[in-house]
């Protein structure tokens, strides 16, 4: 027994230990969810490495996965990666909107619209930005509703709808200016540029340029102010404004950036000294923009492309070849990045499959284990109920023998010699050999070895025939009462034969419980119970032991 309570104890133990571990679990997760949100706006790359880190996300509470999901995708879209494949969005959107968690549910209505944009439905990804702006207005989300315009905008601008894409772009630099959110409103103010300067209206165009350019200077924003130059480059370059376009690109050189920016923007410089037939200039900065260490394909296959052309202008026919030569061997190289891109992103899907298939096999192995010693303990703590039910009814029995036996020995000690002879006719009636072979039977054997000095002094106490004669008893109880009892019986027809003679034995005789219940073989619980009902029928008080009736 000792040995069931220790493995209770130590099963209880591990489970409590276990639950500490997945709460802490769970909370370490939770603590990278809520880092990477409040760096995804600034930092989409860090935020997207945290998410990362997570293993099994999908194991996570529906809330933490759902919240887990929607900051994992913003990360993906702001760090240019391919999202047109992750439509559980749209499961992510319902689960906030049954849960009426409305800010949730527009920055999640408004990534379906990023998929469907991506996805190249323009109808769709329409519909769910504007179900985005429904859920934003309900918490007035100025910078999640300038998201949304913005992207109207550009979706707009790439169907050459360049009104439409202005004003609603007008829209987006408003909600962002009253969110203070003067990046996006910056980018709001360059892509109006471009919007001005696609349909023909340079003024226009640079007249935003401008203000956006201004702006980026004001908050110290390296990037925008390098991308406003380059957007002024292309445009005065395509507008032959030659020199007014290599000062533009110079100046954004000159911005700190990274060094796949600065071949790009070396490559647009040399662009406009090739339109101005200066190409020793434009090789020059196009092997500058080679000598950088960089592994954009797209770049360097330009890059070749223009030395190839610049070449073959000079007359300089096999550096014209070779060029070309380079030029097609990173075309294909292009073609085989988009297609490495996709291998890459099935093998991930495809090892990370794997990795979770492995993990789940421990857990069902760990669950089967789990189960199996939760059987062991249901098992064993049945096994300590029933034993500790029986070992307490078994010491209830003994306790009751012992209090029968103590009273036997009251009576042989306390009775008087007038007594005596009535009480002798009484136990010569007493079924003693079936008494003692009763208690034998329903005690255990430790009990019957504990008790053998109890059933010793019972067998020394009372003694007498084989059964019980109750009509010689009756008779001779009644004959000294002067038939009293009959008058009872003719009476209280109502009662029983059990109820009869217990009122027969505890009138005047005075016999206890334990005494009566010896006499007629009933428990001394059910023999008070009867002695009560009757206390009732006859008026007797509940405490009171005197059963006298008067006619």
């Amino acid at each position: 027994m000792i040995q069931s309570y220790k493995l209770l104890i130590y099963v209880v133990f591990s489970t409590l230990m276990l639950a500490i571990y997945s709460c802490s679990m769970q909370k370490g997760v939770n603590d990278i969810i809520v880092q990477a949100e409040n760096v995804v706006e600034q930092q989409p790359d860090r935020a997207l490495r945290l998410l990362n880190t997570v293993l099994f996300p999908e194991k996570l509470n529906k809330s933490r996965y759902n919240k887990y999901y929607l900051i994992l995708l913003e990360a993906k879209d702001k760090s240019y990666k391919d999202i047109t494949s992750d439509t559980l969005i749209f499961a992510v959107k319902d689960y906030y909107i049954q849960k009426k968690d409305y800010p949730n549910a527009a920055l999640a209505a408004f990534y379906c619209g990023r998929v469907r944009h991506e996805q190249k439905k323009i109808e769709k990804a329409i519909e769910a930005y504007i179900e985005a702006e429904n859920f934003a207005d309900k918490n007035n989300n100025y910078n999640l509703k300038g998201l949304i315009q913005a992207n109207l905008g550009i979706l707009n601008r790439e169907h050459s709808s360049y009104k439409n894409a202005i004003e609603l772009l007008k829209n987006a630099v408003v909600l962002y200016d009253k969110a203070k959110n003067y990046r996006n409103e910056i980018g709001a103010l360059r892509i109006m540029g471009d919007c001005f300067a696609l349909n023909n209206k340079i003024d226009s165009a640079l007249y935003y340029y401008d203000i956006s350019l201004k702006l980026a200077n004001l908050y110290d924003i390296p990037k925008l102010q390098s991308d406003i130059k380059v957007s002024m480059g292309v445009v005065f370059r395509e507008q032959g404004s030659y020199d007014d376009a290599i000062q533009n690109f110079q100046d954004a050189f000159a911005i700190p950036n990274n060094e796949v920016e600065q071949a790009r923007i070396l490559l647009n410089i040399a662009q406009v000294y090739e339109l101005k037939n200066n190409t020793d200039s434009s090789t020059f900065y196009l092997d500058k923009a080679l000598s950088l260490n960089i592994s954009n394909p797209w770049i360097i296959r330009s890059s070749y492309l223009l030395k190839s052309q610049s070449a073959e202008k000079n007359k300089r026919y096999q550096d014209a070849l070779d060029n070309f030569k380079e030029y097609y061997n990173y075309t294909t190289k292009v073609f085989d990045s988009e297609k490495n891109n996709k291998l890459l992103e099935i093998q991930e899907k495809y090892d990370y499959e794997k990795l979770k298939n492995k993990h789940n096999q421990l857990i069902i192995k760990h669950q089967k284990a789990f189960i199996i010693l939760s059987l062991v303990l249901i098992v064993a703590c049945i096994i300590i109920i029933i034993y500790y039910r029986k070992s307490v009814q078994d010491k209830k029995l003994l306790l009751e023998t012992e209090q029968k036996l103590i009273t036997f020995q009251k009576i042989a000690q306390n009775l008087s010699e007038e007594e005596q002879s009535f009480r002798n006719t009484l136990f010569q009636q007493i079924n003693i050999i079936r008494k003692t072979a009763l208690i034998e039977t329903e005690i255990t054997d430790d009990e019957r070895k504990s008790g053998q000095k109890l059933l010793k002094k019972f067998n020394k106490i009372v003694y007498g025939q084989d059964t019980l004669d109750w009509d010689q008893l009756y008779q001779a109880m009644n004959s000294l009462e002067n038939n009293f009892y009959d008058k009872i019986k003719e009476k209280y027809k109502q009662w029983s034969d059990t109820e009869f003679r217990i009122f027969c034995l505890t009138h005047n005789n005075q016999f206890s419980d334990a005494e009566i219940a010896i006499i007629l073989n009933k428990s001394i619980n059910m023999i008070r119970k009867m002695r009560g009902r009757i206390k009732k029928d006859i008026g007797t008080p509940k405490y009171s032991h005197n059963y006298f009736v008067l006619f």
